[in-house]
């Protein structure tokens, strides 16, 4: 009896390498597609479950031809009772499988499939596919979710165009509501320099673009900015305590002490009448602030109408960071950060070389309760 499975279990296997032969051929079990082997990310057992239920639900992507690895001949196949079975592989090969609204990746350990990472759908356009194809993402969805209103603001300096959000509720900081309007996109100002710049023009503000791409600018993204720049400041305020020098002092004096910082309402290189979000803001503003766009894995909602994107990857997921107006000790500052792999951020701040690049939003002076107690 096992020689007979054991047979059937071949002439299975040699169906699905014969249909190979075909490049119309229907996938063996609907979606599984190909995939790359330098995605990186956490696993997730429970997800994993939920890909191996029906395949009803999966529609076909690609052709057949559809585990990548050393070895073309590791297959998946479908059993009668439409369940996923995920047969011997070779180390190192992957594949990928569709359901529920999620893609979910595969890496084969020890000849056995093993989900290592998740992407939801709705943010495909990820920031490792853009690096790799060179192509433009669609950010149709970059505002969805936000059941407020979206205001707009014209930069007179160069007459870009910012949709900006009011926050409106409690704080215990002041004991009582508090009202504040903020871009709801990174600011974009300034003239796009290359990214190996490394001499750069005080009388000018200089901005990065992502992958040196001015598109990215344009759209949502916004510039990139070391600390100094973000606030308006000579270059050396990068490397040094800002009590210390005197291109710093306007700085230094304004944000004399850590409650000051966390307060302190500095224009930067924001419009009139705005300036650059501080920490008190931040904590303020508080829970998922991230876009449904762009981010992988748990990605965001958009219920504050921040739409927040990343702007940066890592091994382990996206990430993006905005300055605060806030320097601790001598080349370091505050930022604040946003990951692919948590709904949560730090919006106290963490400590960063203020000489890296990073985002900025801007709040309206205007109408500000958190100013005004």
């Amino acid at each position: 009896m096992k020689k007979i499975f054991a047979l059937l279990i071949v002439a299975v296997l040699l169906a699905a390498c014969g249909d190979e032969s075909s490049s119309s051929a229907p996938n063996p079990i609907g979606e599984i597609s190909s995939s790359s082997n330098d995605d990186n990310g956490s696993a997730s057992s429970s997800s994993q479950k939920d890909s191996k239920k029906s395949s009803s639900s999966v529609t076909e992507k690609k052709s057949s031809s559809s585990v990548s690895g050393k070895n073309s001949s590791s297959s998946v196949i479908e059993s009668s009772s439409s369940e996923l079975f995920f047969h011997r592989c070779d180390d190192g090969d992957s594949t990928s499988s569709q359901g529920g609204g999620y893609i979910y990746y595969f890496i084969c350990k020890d000849n056995e499939w093993e989900e290592y990472r998740k992407v939801r759908l709705d943010s495909l356009d990820s920031l490792a596919a853009i690096e790799k194809n060179k192509e433009h993402p669609n950010m149709d969805s970059l505002f969805a979710g936000y059941d407020g209103e979206y205001l707009e603001f014209e930069d007179p300096r160069d007459g870009h165009k910012y949709k900006y959000i009011e926050f409106h509720g409690y704080t215990d900081d002041i004991g009582s509501h508090a009202t504040f309007y903020v871009m709801a996109e990174n600011l974009n100002y300034g003239k796009m320099v290359p990214n190996s710049t490394t001499k750069f023009d005080d009388e000018v503000t200089e901005k990065l673009c992502y992958v040196d791409d001015e598109w990215f600018c344009d759209n949502h993204f916004g510039g990139l900015y070391t600390w100094s720049e973000a606030m308006n400041l000579p270059k050396v305020c990068d490397s040094v305590e800002v009590s210390s020098n005197d291109a710093c002092k306007a700085y230094a004096d304004s944000a004399r002490n850590s409650e000051k910082m966390r307060t302190i309402v500095w224009q930067g290189i924001c419009p009139d009448g705005w300036h650059i979000m501080n920490q008190r803001e931040w904590l303020y503003a508080g829970g998922d602030l991230r876009s449904k766009a762009l981010w992988e894995d748990n990605a965001g909602y958009n219920r504050t109408g921040m739409s927040i994107i990343p702007t940066a990857r890592l091994q382990s997921g996206v990430y993006t960071a905005f300055w605060m107006p806030s320097a601790s000790e001598s080349n370091v500052a505050k930022a604040v950060y946003f990951y692919s792999v948590s709904n949560n951020a730090d919006l106290s701040g963490a400590n960063i070389t203020r000489r890296t690049f990073r985002s900025i939003r801007c709040v309206m002076d205007a109408n500000n309760s958190l100013i005004e107690n």
